[in-house]
């Protein structure tokens, strides 16, 4: 270790998330780098040079997508303390260490009845500040995923078509490829056009909105319909896309255009998103 200097882990991860900080975007570090300083700094184990009971301990703890998640930051930090020129530890002791396979689960698909989509969008509707029922429209009427509405910048439309190619990540910012690595075009009807008149274009980025600010409201406003039971589910801002492709599904567009549009393969459209919705009933025969 530098200069025979005991450093303990959350004192490791402040240098790294300092360093980082040059780099990332105010949404990265308000989110997941806060959260893995809090699952780090309750560790019992801050000897960096233990890092395999470290990445252990974190791994037995829950909810399990945020342990694993944790401990790919936890991995990054370590490769930083052990390069060259950062040079914290000798070696880097969970270099070789093998990740557990995730657990397996089915999606949910939750497609979102006509009778209550009119109700989530304007309970994102905000008066006294940005308003998200804009975002989250754009997202029912072309089925893109939250991080490519947010990737879109003006210069991406021509005509009545956006070109989707990039993705804004809550943990790494812009991405310039899809969650897929397909690019793709995707047309614009009437109400999406409508949005776009209406938006400012004073900045690059068609909404240049702090995405992890839309999910916490947009989850917070679902929390309030549902308790009040104005809604069937507590829905979360992935189902306004599960919805779109639904739709389109009833409107007899053929799969592989609806693929097309939404990014996926045929096959994926099929596995999970021709989905009954709860607006039909099994007829008497």
């Amino acid at each position: 270790m530098r200069f025979g200097i005991l450093q303990t882990l959350i004192d490791v991860w402040s240098q790294f998330e300092t360093e980082r900080a040059v780099v990332l975007c105010p949404t990265s570090l308000t989110s997941d780098y806060t959260q893995t300083r809090k699952w780090l700094s309750r560790c019992p184990i801050q000897d960096l040079n233990e890092g395999r009971k470290i990445i252990t301990w974190v791994l037995q703890q829950k909810p399990v997508k945020t342990s694993r998640r944790v401990c790919m930051y936890l991995k990054s930090l370590y490769r930083w303390a052990a390069s060259e020129d950062i040079a914290l530890i000798d070696r880097n002791p969970i270099a070789n260490f093998k990740m557990p396979k995730p657990p397996q689960e089915d999606e949910e698909v939750i497609v979102i009845p006509r009778n209550e989509t009119g109700l989530v969008l304007a309970a994102l509707e905000n008066p006294r500040g940005t308003n998200w029922s804009q975002y989250a429209e754009f997202m029912l009427q072309t089925a893109m995923r939250t991080g490519e509405v947010r990737a879109l910048k003006w210069s991406d439309i021509k005509d009545t078509k956006v070109l989707v190619h990039s993705n804004y990540t809550l943990t790494h910012g812009l991405k310039n490829s899809t969650k897929t690595n397909r690019k793709r075009w995707v047309p614009l009807n009437k109400k999406c056009l409508d949005i776009l008149d209406n938006l400012q274009q004073d900045n690059e980025f068609i909404f240049p909105w702090n995405r992890y600010a839309y999910q916490s409201y947009f989850y917070d406003r679902m929390k309030t319909l549902h308790r009040a039971e104005l809604i069937t589910n507590r829905y979360r801002p992935y189902d306004l896309r599960h919805t779109a492709i639904s739709r389109w599904l009833e409107e007899k567009i053929p799969v592989a255009q609806v693929a097309n549009w939404a990014g996926n393969s045929s096959e994926i459209i099929w596995k999970h998103y021709v989905n009954v919705t709860q607006e039909y009933e099994i007829p008497e025969l």
